[in-house]
Order: structure tokens, then C-alpha cells, then sequence
């Protein structure tokens, strides 16, 4: 590291070669601070609609107060995490899937927001399932050329073309939005395996690669 601080053109190297990588680096981190920080400030924000009467400024010294009042807020926040667990749960169960879909067929009939909402939920419905869902493991695909490969996503067994070999139905998605792709049949044979998890493959696609190097 020391090497880039020796002159001038050693940051400009660092820059060039590490400045991108380390933006996705951080973004993962700076948006999980902003929603908690987001979180934080709504529940902190509940203090305005207290009665003056049940303040704890009205009842404890300047720094009590303030103690209680991050007590009280560190609480709402576990208690909303906890609610978002137990929405998770009730969405596996048998009616709330049902009240799920339901809500879901309301939303997909609102022109333009109906596209984000069917991109955004089947994404986070294959990241949320992660290694266990329909995606049974992740290849190399030599695809659209010879010697050029694309990360492809095995979904399963397809009939075979011609009796004799086995052949795969494969996913092959885009970048940066893997909710947009195409299915290929292709022979078991002209696959590689790609020993990624397909959380991992889900970060270099969405990342353009950069998560991967």
C-alpha cells in the first residue's frame, strides 16, 4: 500500500486500479447506515407527539432524558425488527401467503409501478431464498461465443433433445439487472462448474464482476 504514497502518480495509480472497488465496497455499508439511520430518526422523531405532561424532560434531569428517550428508541427499533421477522414468518404460512399474493395482484395492476414492483419482488424472493431456492447451482456457460463465458444458473433437468445426452434448463441473466434473462437448453457437457454460491453469482452480476475480483 505504501508504494502508492511515494508520488504523485502512485495515487493516481491507486485511484484508477482500486477507487471503483472500494465505492462497491462501501455502498453495501452506506445504505444499510442509512436505512437503520433513517429508522432511527422516525422512531426519535415520536417524541414530538408525546403530551409535554409525560416528557421525561418534565420528570428526570437533562441527561436521564436523553437516556430514556434512546432506551425507549433502541426498543421501537428492536420491536420493529422483530415485526419484520414475524412478517417474514406469516408470508410462509398458508393465509399469508394467500393476503401476500393477494396485495401483490393489486400492486401489478398500477401501470409503470407494477414493472418496478414485479422486478424488485421476484429479485429479492431469490436473494431472500438464497442456495435453497429453484436455482440448484451456478455454471460458466460458453455463451454468446466461443472462449466468452456467462455465469448461467441451473433451474433443472430438461428432456432430452436427442435421447442420448443430458441436457439442462439454464438461466442466464443480465447485468446489472438479473431479474431480466433468457433460458437456454444445453447439453450437461458444455457446462463448467462454477463453485459459486448463487448469492455470490447474484454479487458479481449485480456488481458488474468488481464484487468477484
Amino acid at each position: 500500500m505504501l508504494k502508492y504514497f511515494r508520488s504523485f502518480s502512485g495515487i493516481r495509480s491507486l485511484l484508477r486500479k482500486h477507487f471503483i472497488t472500494g465505492v462497491f465496497v462501501l455502498i453495501p455499508f452506506a445504505v444499510v447506515a442509512w436505512i437503520a439511520s433513517k429508522v432511527f430518526l422516525f422512531f426519535w422523531s415520536f417524541q414530538e407527539f408525546v403530551p409535554d405532561s409525560l416528557h421525561p424532560d418534565q420528570h428526570f434531569d437533562p441527561v436521564s432524558a436523553q437516556l430514556l428517550n434512546l432506551l425507549i428508541v433502541l426498543a421501537l427499533s428492536f420491536l420493529f425488527i422483530i415485526s419484520i421477522a414475524m412478517l417474514g414468518w406469516i408470508s410462509k404460512q398458508v393465509i399469508g401467503a394467500q393476503m401476500i399474493n393477494l396485495i401483490s395482484r393489486w400492486i401489478e395492476r398500477i401501470p409503470v409501478v407494477r414493472s418496478i414492483y414485479g422486478s424488485l419482488n421476484q429479485l429479492m424472493k431469490t436473494m431472500g431464498n438464497g442456495d435453497k431456492q429453484q436455482f440448484s447451482r451456478v455454471v460458466y456457460l460458453e455463451y454468446p461465443r466461443k472462449g466468452t463465458y456467462a455465469l448461467a444458473f441451473v433451474t433443472g433437468h430438461a428432456k432430452s433433445v436427442d435421447g442420448i445426452r443430458t441436457y439442462l434448463n439454464v438461466y442466464v441473466p443480465t447485468t446489472p439487472n438479473p431479474t431480466s434473462g433468457f433460458h437456454l437448453i444445453v447439453d450437461e457437457a458444455e457446462v463448467k462448474d462454477s463453485h459459486m454460491s448463487v448469492e455470490e453469482a447474484f454479487k458479481t452480476i449485480l456488481s458488474l464482476g468488481i464484487a468477484q475480483s
